[in-house]
């Protein structure tokens, strides 16, 4: 077995394929050592006179998927054509830019018809086109249109539902706000006789059944109160009892003064405030003065 040197990577080659490359002579070296194959001086000089066929010019020589793309344009254009109508244009054209860089050169116009019928083929099977009977119509590039318009819709119902959402926690910020701003009111209406009657926060509010049995423990810090029920209860926070008191009405002008304009119209627009807004300020006053009792009873809950 020899060796077959390329650069620095030695490859292995069978006895007869060297054998069919150049003639070899056999010489015996004397002495101990083995025979040696040697090419001969014929040998060599035919082998280094032997000439590289050149590859074609790369203009001329054109694939299944250049003569694919061809034809895909050309049925484009015409939208409905034939097979004769596409080779024969597709020859001319073929044959006149091949005799630009090869006038005397002689071309095979069955190959170029053997070659746009398969393109025919692989575009048929790709169903870009379609053919009937001698027919051919242009159905277009395959695309994922559908999936796209699935994705977009499915983006838009998110988004939707993201506006949505957002609304609902700008009208709640509403509320608190409202609440508060009519709480502070409320507080500073109150003189030094009716103290008690101020609704400090925050707080929470706990209900029961007044039947029910209570144990509540506190720690010594005072920091942590484990209530023990006996029956179901129920736990509100701060903002659930002043909309509970009708703190989180307002009339649209005082909206107005709270709200630049824009935010003040896309409420609107969008009927944000429809349950905060009433038509009279008295009527604001009035639930708050029913605040001042539901206030009052939370701290012997």
């Amino acid at each position: 077995m020899s060796f077959e040197t390329t650069g620095s990577n030695p490859r292995k080659r069978p006895i007869e394929e060297q054998a069919s490359d150049v003639p070899m002579e056999v010489e015996v070296a004397t002495g101990a050592s083995s025979p040696l194959l040697l090419p001969s001086a014929d040998a060599a000089t035919a082998a280094s006179s032997t000439s590289v066929p050149k590859r074609p010019d790369s203009k001329a020589y054109k694939g299944l998927r250049h003569f694919s793309m061809m034809v895909c344009r050309t049925v484009e254009e015409k939208t409905t054509t034939t097979y004769n109508e596409v080779a024969d244009e597709l020859v001319e054209r073929i044959v006149h830019d091949r005799q630009k860089d090869d006038p005397s050169g002689k071309f095979d116009e069955k190959n170029i018809r053997r070659r746009v019928y398969d393109a025919l083929n692989v575009l048929m099977a790709m169903d870009i086109i379609t053919k009937d009977k001698k027919s051919i119509t242009w159905k277009g590039l395959p695309s994922a249109a559908g999936q796209d318009i699935d994705m977009l819709h499915r983006e838009r119902e998110f988004r939707l539902q993201e506006v949505q959402r957002k609304r609902e926690s700008l009208k709640e910020l509403l509320q608190q706000q409202v609440c508060y701003r009519n709480l502070v009111q409320h507080n500073q209406s109150q003189n030094h006789d009716s103290e008690h009657n101020k609704i400090p926060l925050p707080f929470i509010l706990v209900n029961t059944h007044n039947s029910a049995v209570i144990q509540c423990n506190m720690s010594r810090d005072k920091q942590d109160v484990m209530f023990d029920f006996s029956m179901p209860f129920e736990i509100n926070d701060d903002n659930g009892i002043l909309k509970r008191m009708g703190l989180d009405k307002t009339t649209t002008g005082v909206l107005s003064e709270m709200l630049p304009p824009d935010m003040l119209k896309y409420c609107q627009d969008n009927h944000l405030l429809d349950s905060m807004v009433v038509d009279d300020a008295d009527a604001v006053v009035g639930e708050h003065v029913d605040a001042a009792a539901i206030g009052s009873s939370h701290h012997g809950e």
